[in-house]
């Protein structure tokens, strides 16, 4: 066979629209909030377990695909009230954490620039021949300067093309969710 179908393909369901269904079986809405969190129902934090299952399960199908989650929770014990809830409490779950991400973002960008500035700033007092003469120790500091610009230019790199790179999947992933449609189905 030529073509292998890839993991997400074997593993999940779609619907009828084509999209990936994420299954989340309930055996009360309570299930997805945090147990730690002695807040009211409507005010409680969302489950670390929960979050890590779905960001996993989200992390197998390719961002070109659609998806949707779908909670499974017996029919005699569904509650539109606490569904809406549940709802509303993972939009603003994931509204936060893109609000946080994009703030972790921009402070690496403006760490990136400062590097760079800083790195451009020790080149270019190196090259302008500032330490003209041959004291020995005049040529260990300028050495020491050479090597001090080629250090922030690096961490100026690796922050824009690996920190940022990482960031912008998690920024793309949490807008993938803030998309996709969570449902709730009858448990069969």
């Amino acid at each position: 066979m030529f073509f292998k179908k890839s993991y997400h393909h074997n593993t999940y369901n779609r619907d009828d629209d084509g999209a990936f269904k994420i299954l989340v079986g309930l055996n009360k809405y309570e299930d997805v909030y945090s147990d730690w969190d002695p807040s009211p129902f409507r005010r409680r934090d969302i489950e670390e377990d929960f979050i890590d299952f779905i960001w996993d399960s989200a992390l197998d199908i390719p961002f070109d695909e659609n998806m949707k989650i779908v909670f499974l929770i017996k029919e005699n014990l569904r509650d539109e009230k606490k569904e809406m809830q549940l709802l509303k409490a993972l939009k603003n779950h994931f509204k936060y954490s893109l609000n946080k991400i994009e703030r972790q973002y921009f402070n690496e960008k403006k760490k990136s620039i400062k590097y760079f500035i800083i790195g451009i700033f020790l080149a270019v007092l190196v090259y302008s021949n500032v330490f003209n003469g041959g004291e020995m120790w005049k040529k260990i500091f300028e050495e020491g300067i050479v090597i001090g610009s080629w250090v922030f230019f690096w961490e100026a790199f690796y922050n824009i093309f690996m920190e940022c790179q990482s960031i912008r999947h998690e920024i793309k992933l949490i807008n993938k969710f803030l998309n996709t449609d969570f449902i709730f189905e009858n448990e069969k």
